[in-house]
């Protein structure tokens, strides 16, 4: 299922768009998937929620996912659609990546996440994994950020990704940001 994107990134700034509105990144209202409910509603300020989700509540083992949790993470962002909010998804993990078939598996684990939720069309994108951006020194064709994007986008090409600004100042990326379409966005 592929739904028209409802936002555009347009100077590293989420906009929708059909009203041209921008929408804040900054000081999100956060949940934690693995505490996540419906008691877990943003206040009618904040339109945009980021949901942190770790790899080890996604990924059990190696190709075995939770799909348990999966489909309880599903029911809040259908409860954010009907409630007119957005969100987008925060990966994380405690795991280290000492390799590229690490890497692989935590992109893989993600990817299998988006499918879970992909008919919630509260979710705008995904943001890229902290852990990733911080192993980068640009955003090139061979970037772990690309690597996480064109995975996602062979069945998710609607949604936009977004990356943390701490993490950004951090690496010294700020250049590289400003031509891109990420989405920036504060915890």
């Amino acid at each position: 299922m592929k739904f028209d994107p409802l936002f555009k990134s347009e100077n590293n700034k989420l906009v929708k768009i059909d009203s041209g509105e921008t929408y804040s990144t900054g000081k999100l209202h956060l949940v934690y998937g693995e505490n996540i409910s419906s008691a877990c509603m943003p206040d009618s300020v904040k339109k945009v929620v980021g949901v942190l989700v770790n790899w080890s509540a996604v990924e059990l083992e190696p190709g075995s996912y939770n799909e348990e949790f999966l489909a309880v993470l599903r029911d809040y962002l259908k409860s954010l659609e009907s409630s007119g909010f957005f969100a987008f998804i925060i990966p994380g993990t405690v795991r280290p990546l000492p390799d590229s078939d690490a890497v692989q598996s935590y992109i893989d684990a993600m990817v299998h996440c988006a499918r879970r939720i992909k008919d919630c069309t509260s979710v705008i994108g995904f943001a890229i994994p902290s852990e990733l951006l911080k192993l980068d020194s640009d955003f090139g064709v061979n970037s772990y950020t690309q690597w996480f994007i064109n995975e996602m986008n062979v069945k998710h090409g609607h949604y936009l990704y977004f990356a943390d600004k701490a993490v950004i100042a951090e690496k010294k990326l700020e250049d590289g940001l400003k031509s891109s379409v990420l989405v920036e966005y504060a915890k």
